[in-house]
């Protein structure tokens, strides 16, 4: 017996519409929230790349461009890093 069975239970026969665990509703729930965090993820990533390049301009223009290829250099790798927030590379 699930949870919820013992819930429509307790409250008698007015609370029918409880859902059963499991099946389709859950189904397409966890779809849901699979994608939902797909997209969250995506917008971190992107979030942590246009930081990155903020900060690299800033940290360029504050040198004078004294280490524009260093500063480069190191944006692309945690770029790279950042690349990776929703477990695949590319």
């Amino acid at each position: 017996m699930s949870i919820f069975d013992k819930v429509k239970e307790m409250l008698g026969e007015k609370h029918k519409n409880v859902p059963e665990q499991g099946g389709p509703a859950a189904d397409d729930t966890t779809a849901q929230a699979g994608e939902v965090m797909s997209e969250f993820k995506n917008k971190a990533e992107e979030a942590a790349k246009s930081g990155i390049d903020a900060a690299a301009q800033s940290v360029d223009e504050s040198t004078g461009g004294k280490f524009t290829d260093q500063i480069n250099q190191g944006a692309e790798k945690a770029k790279d890093i950042a690349d990776r927030i929703d477990g695949e590379q590319g």
